[in-house]
This record gives C-alpha cells, sequence and structure tokens, in this order.
C-alpha cells in the first residue's frame, strides 16, 4: 500500500502533521485489532494475585473517588473518614484507602498516578477488585475566555489525544462520561449554586507540548479544558465497563500564546476540596 504525503507550511503545519501521521498509524475499526484485548499475557487480576492481594476478597466498595493530583489525595486522605481492613495496598506509588461516608457507604479513595497509562492500569485494577463507579476529580488548562481560572468544569465526554486509549478502542470510539452519574453530579453542583461549565475536554500524554496552533484550534472547538487523563479515563473506564464520569477546576488558562495561572494544585485546593465533599456526598445519597 502506497504510503500519502503531503507537504503543508505555515501555521497549519504542526496540525496537519499530525493529521497526517494520524491517518496512517489510529488504529481503525474496520482495519485494526491492536485494541482486541484478547489473550494478554498479563492481566491486572494475575499482577494482583502476585503481589499476595486477592482481589476476589478484598472489599474495596463498588465507588471509587480518583484525585489525580498526589497532594489532593493527600488533603482528601485527611479530611475523610476510613474503614479498617485486613489488606494492604500492593502498589505504593498508587495509594488507595476504603473510606466512609457520614451514613456508612463504603468507597475507595485512589490516586492513581500522572498520565493515561497510569490510569488505564489502575481502571483495570479497579474493576478486578469489583469497583462498578469511578469519579475522577482533577484539574485542567482552558483555552477559553469565558472560563476562569478556578471554575469548575463537568465533563461529558473528551477528545481523544492520548495514547492508550488505543489499545482499548478505536479511533472513532468517542470518550463519553456516563450520562446517569455525570446527571447527579450536575444536579448536585446546581442545588449548590457553584459556578460551573458542562462541556468537552482534549485529553493529551504531552504536557509540555501543549503549543499555540494546538490551542488556537481547541479553542475553536469550543473544548473547555486540556488535561492529561480525561480521555484516557473514559474510554478505558467505558470498554472496562464502568460507569465513569470527570468533574474538576480549571488551573490555569492558555490563551495568545500567554500562559496564566500555573498548572498545579495549590492555588485551587479550596474549589477542589469543595467538589470532594461533594462528590461524597453524592456517594452518600445516590450510589
Amino acid at each position: 500500500m502506497a504510503l500519502r504525503c503531503r507537504c503543508v507550511t505555515g501555521a497549519d503545519a504542526p496540525l496537519a502533521a499530525v493529521l497526517d501521521v494520524g491517518e496512517q498509524r489510529m488504529s481503525s475499526i474496520v482495519s485494526g485489532d491492536t485494541w482486541f484485548g484478547q489473550d494478554c499475557y498479563v492481566t491486572a487480576e494475575e499482577d494482583l494475585r502476585h503481589h499476595e492481594f486477592d482481589p476476589g476478597k478484598a472489599d474495596i466498595g463498588t465507588t471509587c473517588l480518583v484525585t489525580f493530583s498526589s497532594g489532593l489525595f493527600r488533603r482528601v486522605d485527611e479530611a475523610v473518614a476510613h474503614v479498617e481492613t485486613e489488606f494492604e495496598w500492593p502498589y505504593a506509588t498508587t495509594p488507595l484507602r476504603v473510606c466512609t461516608t457520614p451514613s456508612g457507604k463504603h468507597f475507595a479513595l485512589h490516586f492513581p498516578s500522572y498520565g493515561g497509562p497510569r490510569i488505564a492500569n489502575s481502571l483495570e485494577q479497579l474493576a478486578a477488585c469489583g469497583v462498578r463507579r469511578v469519579i475522577g476529580l482533577g484539574m485542567g488548562g482552558t483555552p477559553q475566555d469565558t472560563v476562569e481560572i478556578g471554575d469548575t468544569v463537568l465533563l461529558e465526554g473528551a477528545i481523544r489525544g492520548d495514547g492508550v486509549s488505543r489499545y482499548y478502542a478505536p479511533a472513532e470510539f468517542p470518550a463519553v462520561a456516563d450520562l446517569d452519574l455525570t446527571a447527579r453530579l450536575h444536579a448536585r453542583l446546581q442545588a449548590e449554586n457553584l459556578r460551573h461549565h458542562v462541556g468537552l475536554s482534549f485529553g493529551t500524554d504531552a504536557l509540555y507540548r501543549e503549543e499555540e496552533n494546538l490551542v488556537r484550534r481547541l479553542r475553536e472547538l469550543g473544548v473547555l479544558t486540556i488535561d492529561l487523563e480525561s480521555s484516557a479515563f473514559l474510554t478505558v473506564g467505558r470498554r472496562l465497563g464502568l460507569e465513569c464520569s470527570w468533574i474538576g477546576v480549571v488551573s490555569d488558562r492558555l490563551n495568545q500564546s500567554m500562559h496564566e495561572g500555573n498548572i498545579h494544585s495549590e492555588h485551587i485546593m479550596d474549589k477542589l476540596l469543595r467538589l470532594s465533599d461533594l462528590i461524597t456526598q453524592v456517594i452518600d445519597a445516590d450510589l
């Protein structure tokens, strides 16, 4: 098969190059089979058992709150009540705690580390342990002038700019949040009268390659935020049969070659902790 190449110059060159490479390398529902996931040599269940952790016996609850920041995980972990367990999560770099809501409902609190591959691995492990719903709490930068740093964003879906999700679903498969779970979070946001936006994100693996032409295109598409987790989180979760929803806070703005705010969580920690309380309320009342 002959490869099609084209030369593009000017401001559109980076995006065009991405599109041309994508046409050749992205798996297709009609021609690729990388994403079938059959006859894998290592599974999450086997890996857990290798570490003397029996996923069938470890009761971590059916709902998990995943934080996409280590600092946020520590702060939430300090604030919630814990459940005494007879097991220890075997992965020290991706901690998990079993917690309880005010009414006594158990749920897991987890930090999967950063980036799509770690998110995918954690979702596999959570699914092996019987988790069925996962709420992601994170942050992202916005390309939009109408979205403020500190605003809450609730995702309907994501544009798949990550790499790992292509091992789980063909390129045509959408990264979509669970409708019912997202609606429950949205209802709670409205009841609390919290300023928020509902829409799409762009999930990427390349934190240091969020360049001006890409951001300009995402702005034109109405994308609310850019982050390192959402597309892998929503795609992999759906393929594993998990109900997943992503909510977070805008940490920075990417606008006209300027960078406002920063990519870390300290300056928006109060907003993130308020959302963690809101999520706990949803788990307590609805899940």
